[in-house]
């Protein structure tokens, strides 16, 4: 479950808060360690996740003071960055430390809550319901695929909202196959993108969804940049 608090979106549930430690994980990301009342920042990294258990293993800090405040049960902030988002952990506490031949880890409690934020590196520019421009949605999990409607698309990726409940539900950081028809320059685009986000809102029936467009060839690139100059250009006249 997502909630937005200060346009900020937060993941409560331990299915979401798993997808985003399995990120980290697979990303081999370091994150930056912080523990209360203190100035220190140390490094570490997230060895695995256990969404049964809800913990996951984070690796042996980099300094000797976040070790010991991690013996002491001091809680701790956790930050984070994976393909262009920015993930934050507070209140965050070790239950358990344990060694194996590779050295000393700790094992984690799933947050309460968790921070995920796609930075606004690019200038979003809202999509008209007149446009009509419509997302097609395919990979290995949903072979027939699924359709959309785009709210919004700047350099870096779009948003868009499907009509009721997706199944199977997809999964934050999942790879779909997408194609669109962009109507301002008369020109299609078909790409990889990432879903980063997926909540689905009851209260309207419908699903969100934030994608983050994949690699782009030098001409999709263009053409992605062509079409959100030419929406803010339509918002102004």
């Amino acid at each position: 479950m997502a909630s937005n608090s200060n346009q900020e979106r937060y993941y409560t549930s331990a299915g979401d808060i798993f997808s985003v430690l399995r990120a980290l994980v697979s990303d081999r990301s370091s994150i930056s360690i912080q523990f209360d009342n203190s100035s220190i920042v140390s490094a570490s990294m997230v060895l695995e996740a256990n969404l049964r258990d809800r913990t996951f293993r984070l690796d042996e800090f980099s300094t000797a003071d976040a070790h010991k405040r991690a013996v002491a049960g001091t809680n701790f902030t956790m930050r984070a960055s994976v393909n262009g988002i920015r993930v934050l952990a507070k209140d965050m506490k070790v239950v358990r430390i344990s060694e194996d031949r590779d050295g000393v880890f700790y094992e984690v409690a799933f947050p309460e809550r968790l921070l995920y934020l796609q930075r606004r590196d690019a200038f979003r520019a809202w999509v008209p319901g007149t446009l009509m421009v419509n997302v097609a949605c395919k990979n290995d999990n949903h072979p027939t695929g699924f359709k959309g409607r785009m709210q919004n698309m700047s350099a870096t990726g779009f948003r868009m909202v499907v009509d009721g409940k997706v199944l199977p539900a997809p999964e934050m950081m999942e790879n779909f196959q997408i194609s669109t028809r962009l109507p301002l320059i008369d020109q299609n685009l078909s790409c990889e993108s990432t879903a980063m986000y997926v909540q689905y809102v009851q209260e309207r029936n419908h699903t969100v969804f934030g994608f983050r467009f994949g690699n782009l060839g030098r001409q999709e690139q263009l053409a992605v940049n062509r079409f959100v100059t030419q929406l803010q250009r339509e918002a102004i006249t």
